[in-house]
């Protein structure tokens, strides 16, 4: 089980949610579009799935499945960067971090229509539809200072 930090103003519409190995980059509406039938969210993940390295069947969609990418609106770079800031910032990051070699070179970005994809290490529950809304993604913590600089250099 993990903690859902209180948000800063830096962070907007996100949210995160840190565990010991991981932690979890939440946007804002998904679940008022997808079970009260709200509006589609601008402030929410995209996520790119790979179906040769599924944890769980890639036919089942509540499991968890390795993804490749996840996306996000471009005026929310800085959002998403200042979440990242805090989630670097734990106390549960460093612990952790102190045990393990952090991985560099894993992540990178691309521009695409209104979003910026960013393709690396990502874990995600739900839809395999290519650049599905998602609700969350979960992020671990031995690349995440590699995906701090990839989202920095377009913030």
């Amino acid at each position: 089980m993990g903690a859902l930090l209180e948000a800063t103003p830096e962070m907007g519409e996100w949210s995160v949610e840190v565990r010991r190995e991981s932690a979890y980059l939440i946007g804002s509406g998904y679940n008022e579009h997808v079970f009260d039938s709200g509006p589609e969210p601008r402030h929410v993940l995209r996520v790119l799935w790979d179906p040769e390295q599924p944890f769980g069947r890639a036919d089942a969609p509540h499991e968890i499945v390795r993804a490749v990418a996840f996306a996000v609106p471009v005026e929310d770079t800085g959002s998403v960067l200042a979440a990242l800031d805090q989630v670097l910032a734990h106390p549960g990051y460093a612990t952790f971090m102190h045990e393990i070699e952090p991985q560099a070179g894993v992540w990178r970005a691309e521009p695409a229509a209104n979003v910026i994809r960013f393709y690396g290490p990502v874990i995600a529950f739900g839809s395999h539809k290519p650049w599905a809304l998602h609700h969350s993604v979960e992020l671990e913590y031995r690349a995440l200072a590699d995906l701090r600089a990839v989202v920095a250099e377009r913030a």
